[in-house]
C-alpha cells in the first residue's frame, strides 16, 4: 500500500507489544527489590554504611538475641508490602491491558 516500514511497526505492531513490554517491566521491579535485598543482607552489596534494606535486616539480626525482634520486624514488613504492592500493581495492569488473561 506505499507505506513505509516505520508506519506499519508503530500503527500496527507497537500498540500489541507496549502493554505486554509494560506490565513485564514492572512485574520486574519485585524480583529486583528482592534480589538487592538477598545480596545487601549477605554482605555482598552496597557497603554497611549505606542504607538498604538489605543492610537493615542484616544489623537488625545482631539485636534478636537479646531480645529487639522489632528491629528486624518492622524492615521485614515494609520489604513485603513493596514487593507485594508491584506485583499487584502488574497483575491489575495485565487484567486492565489483556481481558482474556483474567480467566487463567
Amino acid at each position: 500500500m506505499g507505506k513505509s516500514k516505520i508506519y506499519v511497526a508503530v500503527r500496527h505492531i507497537l500498540p500489541h507489544v507496549l502493554p505486554v513490554y509494560m506490565i513485564g517491566l514492572i512485574l520486574l521491579f519485585p524480583h529486583a527489590i528482592m534480589h538487592e535485598a538477598a545480596i545487601t543482607f549477605l554482605g555482598f552489596g552496597m557497603p554497611a554504611e549505606m542504607p538498604a534494606i538489605g543492610v537493615i535486616l542484616s544489623e537488625a539480626m545482631n539485636h534478636i538475641t537479646t531480645g529487639k525482634w522489632w528491629l528486624a520486624l518492622f524492615p521485614g514488613c515494609m520489604l513485603l508490602i513493596a514487593v507485594i504492592l508491584f506485583d499487584v500493581i502488574g497483575e491489575n495492569l495485565k487484567k486492565l491491558w489483556n481481558p482474556g488473561s483474567a480467566q487463567e
